[in-house]
């Protein structure tokens, strides 16, 4: 079977409102994160005044205790006896905790002790990031519970829920630094960052109860446990290591969670030193979302027509050559900065449409193969590349600092800021590079395969319930 062979499209048989109530949840829960995932650190660097490498050191040790969680939470949702579904139980707990994790996120403790700072960064941080560890491994679980082997509606869910994401990012583009800078002024500078958040944060909860409304039928309450032999840390390395379509894309999107989280890192400091003006951030991401959101409409549609694999890899090689462009191009320019981020934005949902669903095939791979069940599992290391990417990329981009000489209010230099864009543009660059040939070289699990598998594994699962039944 050859790679550019798609197999025959299935009909959708979900209808338009169970797709769009799905995918909403990703337009909420990027509310809820983006302020902390984009602002926390400059909060405390700026704001509650710790240094740089201390807060690189504290949010490098939260990272890895979040990682470690967010690599057991799967085997935990499926093996833990809920009472309203086995899934969406985690989701109707989970709104409350991000709420509270929040607030200890941007507490103004700048007049506090440095271990009371840090220990408090420390919780918010642990509690909001380790919760939506539960919430995104449950909602991507939720994906094929719904959709059932139906391919076209996996893709549909999917890239639904990509297009409300750059909507939750087109808006907090749009309204964070504005929103920060005027309650900094009406209730002082500690408090902007909160109050802001806060605002992002509140419509998680009807928005998990809409979903929850929608999935009853496939997560009933008091569904019972995954059935079978426990799964554990041994077994969810080996469906790595053992599969080696799995190894491939957990190599390949680790590398470029840790480009692009290093890059992200730097975003705000780039507008605060390198520009001089924080506002311009504002309306360059807006711009930028303005443009992804049309982007997301459209670009996933080229994804499906030429297969995962194509996608991540032309991806990955676009969004290299735009960041050498930010190094050459947009070092004292906020115009061609915006320009590029306009441009890789765009490009990346030719591969971002399929979600977890690079996983969740090589999951069903897997099954089809050993005859063992680890999707669940492979839905939830889809998660896992993105909190290495967060720890080590955002440990990167703040070590770096430290090391190139960066203090709050410094003055900028020429060496000061071709160092910076180095650590903004080339590392990224080299790094995507490197995820697209692992993937172009590694990767042999096509489209059609992988319909074939999910086929296959539906009907199976249908046969051991008919006879169940009887």
């Amino acid at each position: 079977m050859a790679d550019n062979n798609m197999p025959q499209m299935q009909k959708g048989e979900l209808t338009g409102r169970q797709v769009n109530i799905y995918g909403s949840y990703l337009m909420f829960s990027s509310l809820a994160a983006m302020t902390q995932m984009m602002y926390m650190t400059i909060f405390l660097t700026d704001t509650v005044m710790i240094p740089a490498a201390v807060v690189a050191s504290t949010l490098l040790i939260a990272r890895f205790i979040d990682l470690i969680v967010g690599i057991l939470s799967g085997g935990i949702i499926e093996k833990a006896k809920m009472k309203h579904g086995k899934y969406r139980s985690w989701l109707l707990l989970g709104r409350w905790l991000v709420i509270f994790g929040l607030v200890c996120c941007f507490f103004d403790t700048s007049a506090w002790p440095l271990g009371l700072k840090l220990g408090l960064a420390l919780v918010g941080y642990l509690i909001v990031n380790i919760t939506f560890s539960f919430l995104t491994n449950a909602y991507y679980a939720l994906n094929p519970a719904l959709a059932k082997g139906n391919m076209t509606d996996r893709f549909r869910l999917s890239s639904r829920g990509a297009q409300f994401m750059c909507v939750a990012m087109l808006l907090t583009s749009a309204t964070t630094i504005p929103l920060v800078t005027f309650f900094c002024k009406v209730a002082g500078p500690g408090w902007g960052y909160l109050i802001t958040a806060l605002i992002f944060a509140i419509p998680l909860i009807p928005g998990i109860q809409m979903l929850n409304n929608i999935t009853k039928e496939c997560d009933p309450d008091g569904s019972a446990a995954a059935a079978g032999p426990t799964v554990t840390i041994s077994d969810m390395i080996k469906s790595v290591v053992e599969n080696k379509q799995m190894l491939v894309i957990f190599l390949s999107f680790t590398i470029y969670y840790i480009a692009i989280y290093i890059a992200q890192g730097l975003g705000t400091y780039y507008f605060t030193y390198l520009i001089g003006d924080f506002m311009k951030m504002s309306l360059s991401m807006t711009i930028t979302m303005i443009t992804g959101f049309f982007a997301s409409l459209v670009v996933p549609k080229i994804g499906q027509k030429i297969g995962k694999k194509k996608s991540f890899v032309l991806s990955m090689l676009i969004y290299a050559l735009i960041y050498v462009g930010m190094f050459l191009f947009a070092k004292s320019t906020w115009q061609m900065y915006t320009l590029m981020a306009v441009i890789g934005g765009g490009a990346i949902y030719m591969f971002t449409g399929f979600g977890p669903n690079y996983f969740i095939d090589c999951g069903e791979y897997y099954l089809y193969e050993k005859g063992k069940d680890m999707r669940n599992i492979a839905i939830a290391l889809f998660s896992v590349p993105m909190k290495i990417g967060m720890m080590l990329g955002g440990a990167i981009s703040v070590y770096g600092l430290a090391a190139i000489g960066y203090t709050p209010g410094i003055e900028v230099t020429d060496t000061f800021r071709t160092s910076f864009m180095i650590l903004l543009g080339i590392i990224p660059a080299i790094l995507l590079v490197i995820s697209g040939l692992i993937t172009l070289a590694g990767y042999k699990l096509t489209d059609e395969k992988a319909a074939f598998y999910a086929g296959e594994n539906a009907k199976k699962m249908q046969e051991q319930m008919a006879k169940m039944d009887k």
